[in-house]
Parts: structure tokens; sequence; C-alpha cells
């Protein structure tokens, strides 16, 4: 089959009833992105109620007649519809649709994405544990702690925010110790300035990896601010960028200890794949968000050297994961990427 002649001719949104993998909740992604092209459907799912409807009412006949397999060209087609409002929402469902796009070529060409992307990917893919509704303060907070640290993950990540900051440097050190390893620390986009500069000085290196999203929002203006005054304060960022702005120049003056983009959020696998050689040579290690975690696990095993452990969300990946047939579940810290066509999974349709 000549996939380079090979066009989308179709882009459809399908809903997830109670009777797939319900019954659903408030606030749970059910709905679908469905490409298609020669009679094979590309896949991705789930996908918030917001983002299908963009792709359903406007951005999906953008992409009518591309070929399945310029990336590139689908993507710069879908961010021209957008035009202006290519940020946040835009965004979003520009990456489900790309995702989908892949999901198409990769069981057109009868591979995983993965081996689209690179000429020997890794079969497994390490993971790190976060699990941001636990109360650290919660009188069960250490067993929670221990039994997850106890599973293998790579390191583990826990939310610290409505406290005094002494307090959060009392609870991040607690954290640590029950790991017995240093943690990762989620702000959630809580902090601002203020609270960082006063917690910065609080937070022992050895017991705390990074803090990460310590402001509301992500620009270069903020951060390289915030990184003036609280020093050695090592902070994490990517998933909460919300508007176009140069990743070179951001990871280059920000500097972060982590860059923590979400694959689907960031406009899709195509746009990640320059968000990945961003990093990599501005010396950057990158920890994929795990909102989007099968497009996550498919690019960190194409590029283990650009893509460290990838988040596993301890209480919500599960949730998601029942719009899926079978499941991704982490070994020893470690996850299988799927070894069959596409992104590997097949979605309850």
């Amino acid at each position: 089959m000549d996939l380079g002649s090979t066009v989308i001719d179709r882009v459809r949104v399908e809903r997830l009833d109670d009777s797939v993998g319900g019954p659903w909740e408030a606030g749970d992604s059910r709905f679908a992105v469905v490409v298609e092209a020669r009679g094979v459907a590309g896949v991705f799912a789930p996908v918030d109620e917001l983002p299908a409807a963009l792709v359903a009412t406007r951005l999906g006949q953008s992409v009518l007649r591309h070929s399945v397999t310029d990336h590139t060209r689908v993507l710069r087609r879908l961010m021209a519809e957008l035009g202006p409002h290519s940020a946040g929402l835009g965004r979003w469902a520009v990456g489900a649709l790309d995702c989908a796009v892949w999901d198409l070529h990769g069981r057109l060409a009868d591979l995983p994405v993965a081996a689209l992307l690179s000429d020997r990917p890794a079969r497994q893919v390490p993971v790190y544990a976060s699990w941001l509704s636990l109360d650290l303060a919660a009188t069960s907070a250490a067993e929670s702690v221990k039994a997850t640290a106890g599973e293998g993950f790579a390191f583990t990540k826990w939310a610290l925010r409505e406290a005094e900051a002494l307090e959060m440097a009392r609870l991040a050190e607690r954290a640590a110790t029950w790991a017995g390893q240093s943690v990762a620390v989620d702000a959630l986009g809580t902090w601002g300035h203020l609270r960082a500069m006063e917690v910065a000085p609080l937070l022992a290196p050895e017991a705390v990896r990074w803090v990460e999203d310590p402001l509301a929002l992500t620009d270069r203006c903020a951060y390289t601010h915030l990184r003036r005054r609280a020093k050695g304060l090592r902070v994490a960022f990517g998933e909460r960028l919300s508007h176009v702005e140069d990743v070179r120049a951001l990871l280059k003056h920000c500097r972060p200890e982590a860059f923590t983009f979400d694959a689907v959020w960031c406009g899709g696998i195509t746009e990640a794949l320059s968000w990945l050689g961003a990093a990599h040579d501005a010396g950057v290690p990158v920890h994929l968000h795990g909102r989007a975690f099968l497009p996550a696990l498919h690019l960190a095993a194409a590029f283990p050297r650009a893509a460290g452990a990838v988040e596993y969300q301890v209480v919500w990946e599960p949730r998601r994961q029942r719009a899926l047939r079978g499941t991704l579940q982490p070994d020893g810290g470690h996850v299988a990427l799927p070894d069959r066509p596409g992104l590997g999974m097949e979605v309850r349709r």
C-alpha cells in the first residue's frame, strides 16, 4: 500500500455511552476522535467534551484530503485554521486529532507509533507515580506514600498547597522520608511568587526533586523573574503553557529542572517532537505529563535519551482507561509498550 498517496477521507467524534466503559461520572472524558482512510479508522480517546466539539464543528473538515503520513502539513493546516486562537483549548483539540492521525498511520503501516518514530524503540518505559489528591497531612498518608513508593516507580510526586510555608516544607520532608527517596512536589499553580520565595529556602534539596507549576501561568517573563528572586528553587513546568511561546527561549532563560509538557495539550505528537528536540538541545530533562499517557509512552519509547520517566497518575489514569479494551499498568516501575499497530489500544466504541 502506497501510504504517501493515502488521504484522510473522514473525521468524526463519537460519544462513549454508559454501556461502554461506564457508568461515567461528572468530569470524566467520554469522547473519541476518529479519523478514517481507505476504510481503516484511527482513534484517540478519551477526550473531553469541549475539545471534541471543536474537532467536530471546525477542525475535522480542514484536514480532509490531506496525506495520512504528512503529519507536519496536517499540523500546520490545523494551526492555520485556529489562527490567533491556537492556544489552550485549541491546541488540546489539535492534539487529539493529531494523535488520531498517528494512530491511523500506524494501523495502515501495521506498526506501533513508536516504531514510526524510531527504528529501535524501547519495549519498556519507566514511569513515576503521581497522586495529587492525597492529603499529606492525613493520618493515613504515611502508609499510602510508603505503599506507592514500594511499587518500584522511578520516584513519586505529591501535591502541596493551602498551607503555610514551614508546614509545606515539613510535609515535603516527611513524604521523602516515607518514600525513602526524594520526591517531586506539585503546587498546581497555587503558590505565586511570594509563597514560592517563602518556601524556597526551607526545602531540603535532598528531599525535593522539583516544585512543579508554582505559578498559575507559564511564560518566560514570570519564570525568569521567579528564578532570580527564589534562588535555589528547582522548578518544573510545561503542562500549563497556555499560549504559543518560543519553547527554546523559555527553556534557555528559565532553565527548569524538568520540562513536563503534555503530548496532547501541546498540540499532539507532531508538535511534541519539536518540543522534545528543544529540551534535548537545552539539556533539560523531559518527564511527560500523564494526562495523555498512551501518546507519552510512545514518545518516551522512541526517544529514551530525550524523555525520562512518564507520569502515571495512580488515581485518574485507571479511570481514563475504562474507555479502552485492556489496560496499561505499571510493573516494577515500568509499563510495557503496546506492540500492536498505531497507539496499540482499542477504544470501547
